[in-house]
């Protein structure tokens, strides 16, 4: 069954002789850039290039072989269990391995794949979809602006960050929500983990990928073409399928002489903070350094010093001594190309 897309309001055959329809029917920036990939993939190269996320740096260019690409789609086609005539949609730039791959999957899939422009909150169809693949904060935006269609959506895939569990607690209805775990150098993710409406601890790994701890207790990734990742992710592995992330070692925070990893403390915050927040460490006589909060405002809000009582009150009772946050600060949070929020480092 060959995939199909909507593009410009008109339905054409995800084929490599459609390319001169969809060039006619391109005039968005995000449509042309959606041609462009299209032609990158139905050409003669056997290898394809996507950004980095520039989430651990400024985004740069990975080669792929179109044939990984394609066997990656087929994972997630299987471990999702879509069919040939999925109906998904397209909200991610192409220029990044999280939107090019569904198109990949589409095509591969032999799915009907909706478009529409890669914003932080985007449009989705009015009719029922069967696979949405997108950032957390595409996800709440989405959920909390068009909920009719959202709860239309029966599974989503989500990349580039956990969401917030403040968040995940109120959802009553929608999608069936899994978290990915991957980079570019995997080709899109290479585990999955089941967060709505059961919620797992642990990232299982697709078929073909396995994983063990190095050095710093970091992740090292063995991929099916043999080659093996070793990566700054701080992980508790259970099996060479199933392990626990803990956070970045790049990110750690040495606070009276224990590791604090900002991500894990992030993620019990996040049943409080419902806003873009992210924590950093900071230079302290006492301990060497502590944590501070940074939640994304353009200015300070009226009742910010009861919010940072309630906040950091809590955290105290609810986290590990020297995990809590120390002091809260409301400044903008600055974005990756693909839409991650970036931590801050100390100024």
């Amino acid at each position: 069954m060959k995939g199909r897309i909507l593009i410009g309001n008109q339905w054409l055959e995800l084929v490599p002789e459609s390319l001169n329809e969809l060039r006619e029917v391109a005039v968005e920036p995000w449509e042309l850039a959606l041609v462009e990939a299209l032609t990158a993939w139905w050409d003669e190269s056997d290898s394809m290039e996507l950004m980095t996320s520039g989430s651990t740096g400024s985004p740069k260019p990975v080669r792929h072989p179109k044939a990984r690409m394609e066997a990656s789609a087929v994972r997630t086609i299987e471990a999702l269990e879509l069919r040939p005539g999925t109906e998904a949609s397209l909200v991610m730039p192409v220029q990044f391995v999280g939107g090019i791959m569904m198109v990949v999957r589409a095509i591969v899939g032999g799915w009907s794949l909706h478009t529409t422009a890669p914003t932080a909150a985007p449009t989705l169809p009015t009719t029922a979809l069967d696979f949405l693949a997108c950032t957390p904060a595409q996800a709440q935006a989405m959920a909390e602006t068009r909920a009719s269609e959202w709860n239309r959506v029966s599974c989503v895939l989500l990349g580039g960050g956990a969401p917030s569990l403040a968040w995940l607690g109120q959802l009553i209805e929608g999608p069936e929500l899994w978290e990915s775990f991957g980079m570019t150098e995997t080709i899109s993710h290479f585990a999955l983990r089941k967060i709505h409406p059961t919620r797992s601890e642990m990232f299982t790994c697709l078929p073909g990928f396995s994983v063990s701890v190095g050095a710093e207790e970091a992740l090292v990734v063995h991929t099916p073409w043999n080659q093996d990742l070793l990566t700054r992710d701080a992980v508790h592995v259970l099996s060479p399928n199933q392990f626990e992330w803990r956070g970045r070692l790049d990110d750690v925070v040495n606070s009276g002489g224990i590791k604090v990893y900002p991500d894990r403390v992030e993620e019990t915050l996040s049943t409080q903070i419902s806003q873009p927040f992210r924590c950093y460490g900071v230079p302290d006589e006492r301990f060497g350094h502590v944590l501070k909060l940074r939640i994304h405002a353009e200015a300070t809000p009226s009742d910010a010093e009861a919010m940072e009582k309630e906040i950091l009150g809590w955290a105290r009772l609810n986290l590990p001594k020297h995990h809590a946050p120390k002091s809260i600060e409301w400044r903008p949070l600055e974005q990756t190309a693909s839409g991650k929020w970036k931590r801050p480092k100390h100024e």
